[in-house]
């Protein structure tokens, strides 16, 4: 319900008939069950595997974490420092921004645009976002160890300053960037991708600091 309602809704210059929203709901529906069919064969035979709906903020006194050991492998794609990111609302009618996924969920969202991004995206320095940051990766450093990979796909409103200041912030939790020259599509050495599905209104910017992820 909640991806027909975007699809239908957020950002769309005209809003689809009735008989369009119904053919939509019914084709997502039978991806989903296809696909849930496919991730049910996939994972037959695995470890006992848990979902926990919480921050990462202190998960390592989870006590299923605890049992479960060190991860291998984590992959994480955190809030974008300065990028303008609507996480927990659509733009209805010429970008006016609604609660709609909350009104079809039956549910009260209860919290800013800040809550979902680590801060204030216009805040001198993004101090907040980096402290927020810092406070879940050093959760994840307690239960990671030096063979644990990180993997993240991040952007920048600014990567000129908000990159080095963001690696900053993982090497005071204890991580280390790993570079892989194999696969490096930048002078950097990291591999950048351009944004898919970005918003109409952006596209219109053309080539901005958000419109990259690495």
């Amino acid at each position: 319900m909640l991806r027909t309602g975007q699809w239908a809704l957020d950002c769309r210059e005209d809003i689809p008939a009735v008989e369009e929203i119904r053919q939509q709901l019914t084709l997502f529906l039978e991806e989903m069950i296809v696909g849930a069919r496919q991730f049910a064969a996939a994972a037959s035979g695995s470890p006992d595997a848990r979902c926990l709906c919480r921050s990462a903020i202190g998960m390592e006194q989870e006590e299923f974490i605890k049992k479960a050991g060190a991860p291998a492998l984590v992959i994480t794609s955190p809030p974008y420092p300065g990028v303008y990111v609507l996480y927990h609302c659509w733009q209805v009618m010429g970008r006016r921004e609604t609660p709609a996924p909350f009104w079809i969920a039956g549910t009260f969202d209860g919290a800013g645009a800040s809550f979902y991004t680590f801060g204030d995206r216009k805040q001198k320095d993004l101090h907040k976002y980096y402290d927020q940051a810092t406070r879940a990766f050093s959760s994840l450093a307690h239960i990671a160890t030096a063979r644990t990979m990180v993997v993240q796909m991040v952007a920048f409103n600014d990567s000129s300053w908000q990159l080095p200041a963001y690696i900053k912030m993982m090497e005071s939790c204890g991580f280390v960037e790993m570079k892989f020259p194999e696969l490096a599509n930048w002078r950097d050495g990291r591999v950048w991708r351009d944004v898919p599905n970005r918003k109409w209104y952006a596209d219109k910017q053309g080539d901005t600091g958000g419109s990259e992820e690495a």
